[in-house]
């Protein structure tokens, strides 16, 4: 396993299968190839003894994938599963956005 670079990213060639590259930069940190070309980010961690996988959103480099990696890492050392924060912060957008539809003039 080897440390990740944006070089290497950049020229990185998508294969027939999906392929997840580790970054030894960053415990649990994937770069995952589509086989389109698509590039995207993932953190594997473990959550009470169960697999996990957090696609990480919006990451424009290395950097910021490594920092939201950690970020997520350090909500699991906290005793909160990232993918299940996810999953809340998203219903709450919906519910807002719901909310504040509801209360129009054409309503």
């Amino acid at each position: 396993m080897a440390k990740l670079t944006t070089k290497f990213i950049e020229n990185v060639k998508p294969a027939d299968t999906r392929r997840e590259i580790p970054d030894a930069g960053c415990r649990g940190l994937y770069l995952v190839v589509q086989p389109t070309g698509r590039k995207s980010w993932a953190v594997r961690y473990r959550f009470n003894g169960v697999p996990k996988k957090l696609t990480l959103d919006n990451v424009g480099s290395l950097a910021d994938a490594r920092k939201k990696a950690t970020a997520a890492l350090h909500e699991l050392e906290r005793g909160d599963d990232p993918v299940g924060l996810k999953f809340d912060a998203r219903a709450k957008a919906e519910r807002e956005a719901t909310d504040r539809n509801a209360d129009t003039v054409e309503r």
